[in-house]
């Protein structure tokens, strides 16, 4: 087998042992540090890189994306694909919706992103290969603004690391967490960081950092400690986002001065299930089935579930406690669909929600129903018996949910029946670290802090979406804000000529004879416990052993079975990512 040794010593100890070089030693000639390799990261990378700035990209994974692998779409102004489904848009027009949703949205960016969303964004990355297929409607537009690309947010990101994997003045150093700002005479000028796999720690310079590094959503102290005012505190929440949603940037931020504005704004999921997968219950997916009737633990609908989130988030979190079950029929199984987990689509007997008795209640009578998920047997009855007779007379004269004129729902009638529990779940931010519009951090005072940057969801996207978050205004954001701190860095005086900054492990390797002789026994004691900086290595090789995938299928010539040296093949890596997502 070509290159075990190397991939043994590699998994053990770490990166540097095949013959990387040192973090330090990349630093020495960067310009700029940017920590955090998602959307604003890249953005940012992108945007120095092709105006000749030398930049080092820091992340604590070992693949590129950050939360917006598992995204959604991008919301967008005036695009060819809004024109040619006839769609009249204008920033006027957006600016007025997104106001209006939001409640106090922050005006200044705002107006900001609806004049420049269509060449910031959608002009920008079409250009990197970026395709977008069609423009949805959501919450708070009164026109299809929600772009989508051929899947999920996966080929909007992939597209664009791929660019910046070809600007030879780009690096990265993988698997490293940033510990801690470098400050010296009041300016930042630099990071140190903690090699994850090693646990070995340096300390990187660089005149500008791009601090990129996402929210604190996985963080139920954090977010719970900063909970909205007037908003009921929820019984149970669930965590919805990417497990590098720390609050690690937000620290290093306001250690060096930075204010921190709107921090008690969240964007809450009301579908939160539990993962079944996770042994703590406290990580969620997200979930649903438009053609369910909802009802709290007293066994009553309490809201429209079909309405704004927004106003079914306040019903919910009314209710005591805090969590509803989703109850639908046979003949609406498949219209159950989950989101936030590659394993969902493991090939296996039945479904691997609704038929897994730890995530759902199935019963041949409404009653032995309500007994299985602890409701009033009663009152569950009820409800449906109410519920059908509503669709009946083709109003729902209790909630709003429809009407004759609507496509009306079926009625809940024939068995095996369905009970999901649902709970609020965390997802994004709406405030954060306060920057100016050349993404510069801002002190208490409202004064630039010398050196560092923000950009992303670290900002709380700079307050678009107010007290209500809006679909589309994450990603967005992300990408805006990161160019202008790349913008901002190249206007201070870093860019230049760019300088191809030739170094051993960014040539084109030569991989020999390859065999994939690997197998899933090689793997499993591998992934029997968790290891720090190997989180994506084990979420990827353990759908590999569910779904019984041959090794062929990911590896190759191309991409041995050993560490990722070249440029290319970290290229070829990300044609790969859909086996997964």
């Amino acid at each position: 087998m070509v290159a075990r040794s190397c991939l043994v010593a590699f998994l053990i100890v770490g990166w540097s042992i095949c013959g990387h070089r040192s973090a330090a030693q990349e630093a020495a000639t960067a310009d700029a540090i940017i920590v955090g390799a998602g959307l604003s990261g890249l953005s940012a990378a992108i945007e120095m890189g092709r105006s000749g700035v030398r930049v080092l990209v820091i992340d604590m994974n070992s693949v590129a994306g950050g939360h917006a692998v598992l995204a959604g779409g991008v919301a967008l102004v005036g695009t060819p694909v809004q024109e040619k489904a006839g769609v009249k848009d204008s920033p006027d027009l957006a600016y007025k919706d997104w106001t209006e949703w939001t409640g106090d949205g922050d005006p200044a960016w705002t107006r900001y992103y609806a004049e420049n969303s269509r060449s910031m964004i959608y002009d920008w990355v079409t250009a990197m290969g970026v395709e977008f297929v069609r423009a949805g409607a959501a919450n708070g537009n009164s026109v299809p603004r929600f772009h989508f690309t051929k899947g999920r947010a996966l080929h909007l990101v992939m597209p664009m690391f791929k660019t910046a994997l070809a600007l030879p003045n780009v690096s990265f150093l993988w698997n490293a967490r940033a510990e801690r700002l470098v400050i010296e005479g009041g300016a930042v000028r630099g990071v140190v960081v903690r090699h994850l796999r090693t646990g070995g720690t340096e300390t990187l310079h660089a005149t500008h950092t791009v601090l990129a590094t996402g929210g604190f959503e996985s963080d139920l102290d954090r977010v719970l400690g900063n909970w909205t005012p007037g908003l009921p505190r929820p019984d149970r929440l669930l965590i919805g986002s990417a497990i590098s949603a720390t609050g690690s940037g937000h620290d290093m931020a306001t250690d060096a001065g930075a204010a921190l504005s709107r921090i008690d704004r969240h964007y809450i999921y009301i579908d939160g299930l539990p993962d079944p997968r996770d042994p703590e219950g406290i990580h969620a997916l997200t979930g649903g089935n438009g053609r369910s009737m909802w009802v709290n633990a007293q066994g009553r609908r309490f809201t429209n579930e079909s309405g704004w989130d927004k106003r079914i988030l306040v019903d919910l979190l009314n209710q005591k406690p805090s969590t509803y079950w989703a109850v639908f029929d046979e003949t609406a199984r498949e219209g159950f669909g989950v989101r936030g987990a590659a394993w969902l689509s493991t090939p296996m007997d039945g479904h691997p929600i609704l038929d897994n008795p730890k995530s759902a209640h199935k019963a041949q009578s409404l009653e032995a129903l309500a007994k299985m998920a602890g409701l009033p047997v009663e009152a569950l009855t009820a409800s449906v018996n109410r519920f059908n007779g509503l669709i009946a007379a083709g109003v729902d004269a209790d909630f709003g949910r429809f009407r004759q004129s609507d496509r009306l729902p079926a009625t809940i009638a024939k068995p095996p029946f369905y009970a999901v529990q649902f709970f609020p779940m965390t997802r994004k931010n709406m405030g954060g670290v306060s920057i100016d519009m050349k993404a510069r951090v801002l002190n208490r005072q409202g004064q630039v802090v010398p050196g560092l940057y923000a950009a992303g969801e670290l900002t709380g996207s700079v307050g678009i979406n107010g007290s209500h978050g809006m679909d589309g205004m994450f990603l967005g954001p992300a990408i805006m804000t990161g160019r202008l701190a790349g913008r901002g860095i190249v206007q201070a005086g870093s860019g230049g000529t760019a300088r191809a900054v030739v170094r051993p492990n960014e040539t084109t390797a030569s991989t020999g004879t390859f065999s994939p002789t690997l197998t899933a026994e090689f793997l499993k004691p591998m992934l029997s416990s968790s290891r720090d900086g190997y989180w994506h290595f084990e979420m990827v090789h353990r759908t590999v052993v569910e779904r019984r995938y041959e090794c062929a299928r990911c590896h190759s010539p191309e991409l041995p079975f050993a560490p990722l040296v070249t440029r290319q093949q970290r290229a070829a890596q990300t044609e790969l990512c859909v086996n997964c997502h």
